[in-house]
């Protein structure tokens, strides 16, 4: 009985954390809305407020109800290891250059005379703003709950596989092997991300690792293959991937959900993982 009453409110986390991002991001797309006329200006006050809401709410959910205070959240900033911020980078330029120049796929500029604007909605839209929101909501709120009540292999596990879940409806269409790859490559994306969390105790290396993801490879200045997180590929430059075989292009996902991509994932879990244990034995 007391397992179900665990399970039953860790579901009550899951709801009330969605929840949190959701409100944070109706008031981050209220407050850009006086910029209609300027979108790019209403982007970055969109990031801007996003990035400051979300964690505020989500300290304030779990303090006053799950009782964790701000360091059990993960949002009280530390020291960390330079491997961590290396490894962040490291992961997309790898991807990028495996694409580019293994395969090869002979990157062109599509939209000539759009880089900084690319750049620019790349960085505060799919990089800073989903980075750190997306960090706070499953590696802050629901991991640390659930790891708190559950225990760490469940709290690695179940909240993974909720992520990957969640970008299911980023697909239009999708068979069964599109979305087992996407499954797997979400989960597996992760269980990277946590252990960033893990081994450093807060969220903002692996904000760090999923915004410069996120601006590298679905930002929109650079894009592999047709396809970029289930939508057609408008990056400013395009590289080709020179290949139908879904375990190189993602298939209706994207290269995030293809073979590449997710060895990378596991690549660096491991290495988080192996980290963990050797911090755990000191």
């Amino acid at each position: 009985m007391e397992m179900v009453k665990k399970i039953a409110k860790n579901i009550g986390v899951i709801v009330l954390a969605i929840a949190v991002l959701f409100v944070a991001s109706l008031v981050a797309g209220l407050c850009a809305t006086p910029f209609e006329n300027a979108p790019y200006v209403g982007l970055i006050v969109q990031c801007l407020v996003a990035i400051v809401a979300t964690p505020a709410l989500a300290w304030l959910v779990s303090t006053k109800i799950l009782k964790m205070d701000a360091e059990e959240l993960g949002i009280v900033p530390k020291r960390f290891q330079i491997k961590w911020l290396l490894l962040a980078i490291a992961l997309p330029v790898v991807v990028l250059l495996f694409y580019a120049f293994v395969l090869p796929g002979k990157p062109y500029v599509a939209q000539p005379g759009k880089f900084w604007e690319s750049l620019l909605v790349g960085f505060f839209g799919a990089g800073l703003m989903a980075g750190i929101t997306e960090e706070v909501v499953f590696r802050g709120i629901i991991f640390r709950y659930m790891k708190k009540t559950l225990g760490v292999k469940v709290a690695v596990i179940v909240p993974a596989i909720l992520f990957a879940c969640v970008h299911i409806m980023n697909m239009e269409t999708f068979d069964v092997l599109d979305l087992v790859m996407l499954i797997l490559a979400g989960s597996s994306v992760a269980i990277m991300f946590t252990m960033y969390a893990l081994n450093t105790d807060m969220i903002y290396p692996g904000a760090i690792a999923h915004c410069l993801w996120n601006t590298l490879i679905i930002g929109g200045t650079f894009g592999v293959g047709e396809i970029v997180n289930g939508s057609a590929n408008d990056s400013y430059i395009i590289i080709p991937i020179v290949s139908k075989s879904k375990l190189l292009t993602g298939g209706n996902f994207g290269v995030e959900a293809a073979v590449p991509a997710i060895v990378g994932y596991i690549v660096v879990a491991v290495i988080g993982y192996m980290s963990y244990k050797k911090r755990k034995a000191e």
